[in-house]
């Protein structure tokens, strides 16, 4: 063995030595060890000192506030991880066998595997280390949407990571963009019956989101994804769906908290975001925005998938919110078969004034909403599968303050009075974080 290796090792056995008679679990945070996660890994990105590795459980779960087991101590594995400078985590990656790339962003990959253990097929998000600003926040944003257990949420089942990666596994949902079906629709339209399943899933999804202080701040078809292939199952129903991609995703201060930053999709952004006291540096100058703001985008959703174009025309942000604020919404001609309930049910969507807006609670229990939970479920119309390759690209941010949320991601489709949805891919930055999102 190499001299500086020899030396590494008796260095660290000799600290070993030094550290490892039994104390209790909380004084790792009373001497300053409080960034350590639950799996292992150092909020700051940094390797573990042996004291944080010896406190690691010997059946490699690595557990570090409790365990089980009763049994803490130092293994060939974790003095060869502490020497590599591999979170010892790492080594999940072998309980997967990874298959083709589901999509690639500006910093991430997704791929589709499955699972050694049980068989699941997953898709793993595989994000770069090096283009992370603040892994601290990325560790909190991670382990945020581990505890988000929603039917509508798309499952992060577990994450990992490497010396150079974070390994994401999300439940693989593999049916396609509701943007997709909608568009592949007749005259780019559901059913009243179709899109009442649709926005009963989605606005009980955001209820649990804002019961939990967390906005998603990018709600659009395109980020919500159908767990089954069309034509799959005969019962399966527009409500087997889940909100995905929560790159913008956002904690709001329960007490009276609001945001400021500019984040979201043009076309589905509240006019609240772009006040009209002017937006500075990527922040709004006005008295910023809420989790409301996130009703104001499913309002947009269920306008698209009942009349299959948006409700405003202006399609650049800032012109879309002056025309909201000074233009009463509309419906046309073709809405005539559209029930008076699903109309109502807009209406108190796509109000401008924040206060008079219907919050998830409320929307749950609207009349129009109501009748989902009676009615059988209805067949998704035949579409081509795409895969989900939309679902998590982005980092998820999901953190105390809105501190370093500026990337933005704008895919926003363009409309017209007399032309249904049509697709078109746009990227925009802000001053606040200028790598944009692809």
């Amino acid at each position: 063995m190499p001299s500086a290796i020899s030396s590494n090792l008796a260095g660290i056995l000799a600290s070993y030595r030094v550290v490892s008679k039994p104390r209790a679990v909380g004084s790792l945070r009373e001497s300053g060890m409080d960034s350590v996660t639950r799996n292992g890994s150092l909020r700051a990105g940094r390797p573990r000192s042996l004291i944080e590795v010896a406190w690691n459980c010997s059946c490699e779960t690595y557990c570090v506030e409790t365990c089980t087991h009763g049994r803490r101590s130092v293994t060939m594995v974790h003095l060869l991880d502490y020497i590599s400078g591999q979170p010892p985590t790492h080594h999940r990656k072998k309980h997967y066998i990874f298959k083709e790339t589901l999509g690639t962003g500006g910093f991430a990959t997704v791929k589709q595997a499955t699972s050694k253990d049980d068989g699941r097929e997953v898709a793993i998000k595989i994000i770069e280390k090096d283009r992370i600003r603040d892994h601290a926040q990325q560790v909190y944003r991670q382990n945020t949407l581990m505890t988000l257990k929603h039917e509508h949420i798309i499952e992060l089942i577990e994450w990992f990571e490497s010396k150079n990666h974070y390994f994401l596994v999300f439940e693989l949902a593999a049916g396609g963009e509701l943007f997709d079906h909608l568009v592949e629709s007749p005259n780019c339209r559901f059913s009243e019956a179709e899109a009442r399943e649709v926005m009963y899933a989605l606005v009980d999804g955001v209820k649990y989101l804002h019961e939990r202080n967390i906005m998603h701040r990018d709600l659009k078809p395109e980020n919500v994804l159908y767990r089954t292939p069309p034509g799959s199952h005969p019962e399966v129903g527009h409500d087997d769906c889940v909100i995905s991609d929560f790159g913008l995703a956002a904690y709001v201060d329960p007490n009276g908290g609001r945001l400021y930053t500019i984040a979201g999709s043009a076309g589905y952004s509240a006019p609240e975001m772009y006040p009209p006291e002017g937006i500075e540096n990527g922040q709004g100058r006005g008295n910023g925005y809420g989790l409301k703001a996130d009703m104001w985008s499913l309002g947009v959703i269920a306008f698209c998938c009942l009349g299959g174009r948006f409700p405003y025309k202006k399609t650049e942000p800032v012109e879309l919110a002056e025309e909201a604020r000074t233009t009463e919404l509309y419906f046309p001609r073709t809405w005539e078969t559209v029930s008076e309930e699903a109309k109502d049910f807009i209406r108190k969507l796509l109000t401008v004034d924040e206060t008079e807006r219907m919050s998830a609670a409320e929307a749950i229990h609207h009349p129009w909403l109501r009748a989902a939970r009676s009615r059988p479920p209805s067949p998704i119309a035949g579409a081509r599968p795409r895969p989900p390759a939309a679902m998590m690209l982005g980092p998820m941010d999901a953190v105390p303050n809105e501190h370093n949320l500026g990337a933005t991601l704008s895919r926003t489709e363009t409309i017209t009075d007399d032309a249904p949805l049509i697709e078109k891919r746009t990227t925009f930055t802000t001053e606040v974080d200028q790598r944009a999102i692809v």
